[in-house]
């Protein structure tokens, strides 16, 4: 938002939406659904950013999204005043199978693989504040809950400045198949986090060759399966730790 030369009230400038180019497929696909805006990459970081900067258009996207806004709440308050349109409190209560899930997902959460569990989680974290709280999806996907955790971390390599955050894993090796058949309905569009929501189901066949010995085929089909799923678009696989403990 800016202040206007002419009358020195605040105006709507632009909207942004910005994701490393690596889910660069994200912002293609939006811009390819709304038919408008631009894509613009950072020259001296590996971000791009989506624009949308006429009037006409973003009161099409603030129209569009209004109900469905349940965390950048303040800024797109403010961006509805300077509009002249109506705010529409969100639920929060996120419904089943309800693709926000997803969308939170491909933008702001991970798929990881929990080696002493021996299983595929889904996890999104974020700051705390009375809007991430409220946020509910005991109901989002079949049979699953998430644990909550709220923690304290630091904003930079200093550590100087500390925050709370809350996370909402789906940790539970049960969840998984719930997990993918979600995922099947609500299609992730980060490449990364598809592929290996894709690979749950064959985890859960090999799953047990974990134990099997050490220089077994068993274990060399196992350690196979998560080093591919580790690699997968990944250029810092070898830093992970269990890696170790696979054959290579």
């Amino acid at each position: 938002m800016r202040k206007s030369p002419s009358n020195g009230q605040k105006v709507v400038k632009q909207i942004r939406i910005k994701l490393h180019n690596r889910d660069i497929r994200i912002l293609t696909r939006i811009q390819n659904y709304l038919h408008m805006g631009r894509i613009r990459s950072d020259k001296n970081k590996p971000y791009s950013i989506f624009i949308v900067s006429t009037k006409e258009s973003m009161n099409y996207i603030l129209n569009g999204v209004n109900g469905l806004i349940r965390l950048k709440v303040p800024s797109f308050k403010q961006a509805c005043v300077l509009s002249n349109i109506g705010y529409i409190e969100p639920d929060y209560n996120i419904a089943l199978y309800d693709p926000y899930f997803s969308g939170l997902v491909d933008t702001d959460g991970s798929v990881v693989f929990n080696y002493s569990g021996n299983r595929i989680e889904c996890n999104l974290e974020f700051k705390y504040n009375e809007y991430s709280s409220k946020l509910n999806f005991n109901n989002t996907i079949p049979k699953c809950k998430p644990y909550i955790i709220k923690r304290s971390k630091s904003s930079n390599m200093q550590g100087s400045k500390q925050f709370l955050s809350i996370a909402f894993k789906f940790q539970n090796v049960n969840a998984m198949l719930f997990i993918y058949d979600y995922f099947m309905h609500n299609r992730l569009y980060c490449d990364m986090k598809f592929y290996r929501v894709t690979k749950i189901k064959p985890f859960i066949e090999i799953r047990k060759y974990k134990t099997s010995p050490i220089n077994s085929l068993e274990h060399k089909i196992y350690s196979d399966f998560v080093i591919n799923w580790i690699k997968y678009e990944n250029p810092l696989w070898y830093k992970v730790t269990f890696i170790s403990n696979l054959q290579q």
